[in-house]
């Protein structure tokens, strides 16, 4: 495998492109591997009443649809953003999981998970009191999710 880093001074965002022959675990993993690095990094604009703030993407345990609005949960505060879940889901690195019609979550900070078979699933969160829901159709994938995580070693404890 080459790698190779090409500098363009006209350039207004940073851009990584992969060439490869073909998709595979490898080339998923080194995709997963950047996108978590960039992570740590990213934010996000938030809206508090009248005011911005510009939320690390770490923070937020989860996002929930309510009534018109998309909440931002952090572990003390609730925010507000313009995007759609469905734009969220886009464009947020691959340790948000989205659990239901409603919301997505940091599989980074999950902590317990108490199953409902018949409905759905609460998640809880390490630092703080706040829950949110899995449907029943996404438990299957975000336990799979967390058993992937678990066996690579990424889980923070």
């Amino acid at each position: 495998m080459k790698i190779k880093i090409e500098i363009e001074e006209n350039l207004t965002e940073d851009e990584i492109i992969i060439h490869c022959g073909s998709l595979n675990e490898d080339i998923l993993a080194i995709q997963r591997y950047i996108a978590e690095a960039v992570h740590g990094r990213q934010q996000l604009m938030v809206m508090k009443g009248d005011k911005e703030y510009y939320l690390l993407l770490k923070e937020i345990l989860f996002f929930e649809t309510t009534e018109n609005q998309v909440a931002v949960h952090s572990a003390n505060q609730i925010y507000y953003t313009k995007l759609k879940l469905y734009e969220l889901e886009e464009m947020l690195p691959a340790v948000f999981m989205r659990v239901s019609k409603s919301s997505i979550i940091n599989t980074e900070k999950i902590r317990p998970i108490k199953k409902n078979i018949t409905g759905a699933s609460e998640v809880e969160f390490g630092e703080c009191h706040k829950l949110a829901y899995v449907s029943r159709s996404y438990l299957k994938p975000l336990m799979s999710r967390l058993e992937e995580k678990r066996l690579k070693g990424t889980i923070k404890k």
